[in-house]
């Protein structure tokens, strides 16, 4: 089942969206020379605010005690909501389709891949996992790369992934 996060990290994840300006440098450096050409344009094409995500992703996978962690593991943390940049949506835009992501049967937002203009963007960024999954394996990222991608919202376990892993990749993306 899809898990978008509780409504304190939604509202947290608001008010950085709102307030945080720039990138730390130096993660963002660092994780640029561990991205592929591909990965790169994936990752410059997100918008400022996603980002800062990455790079606040990044940096809490070269941060986290337990590591050092692979390279991919920091890309996956880094890259997997690559997939939000197709919805062209700001703030207002994912505030709106993430209420009605959580209030409309996923039917419906998915019958909206036929219609234009709004609809669309909103379908977009509600399958941002599945997107964000293909434009990875389309620029050659690494299979836990696009499998975090993909699954990051899945409330199940994610079996293809390591469990000390996977818990690193939660708290990333929860921080």
């Amino acid at each position: 089942m899809l898990q978008l996060g509780s409504p304190f990290h939604l509202v947290k994840r608001f008010f950085v969206s709102v307030f945080a300006f720039r990138a730390d440098t130096k993660t963002e450096f660092q994780l640029l020379e561990l991205l592929n050409e591909e990965e790169k344009k994936l990752y410059l094409s997100q918008p400022r605010i996603d980002r800062i995500h990455s790079v606040r992703n990044a940096k809490c996978v070269l941060s986290d005690p337990s590591g050092p962690f692979q390279p991919s593991h920091v890309i996956a943390a880094a890259l997997h909501d690559v997939g939000k940049a197709e919805s062209n949506l700001g703030i207002l835009g994912r505030v709106s389709a993430t209420t009605l992501q959580k209030i409309l049967p996923m039917d419906i937002i998915r019958s909206w891949c036929r219609k234009d203009g709004l609809r669309k963007r909103i379908h977009s960024y509600c399958i941002h996992s599945e997107l964000g999954a293909e434009l990875l394996a389309k620029a050659g990222s690494a299979p836990i790369v696009v499998s975090w991608a993909l699954q990051h919202h899945n409330e199940e376990g994610n079996t293809e992934i390591p469990q000390d892993v996977l818990a690193v990749l939660k708290r990333a993306d929860r921080s």
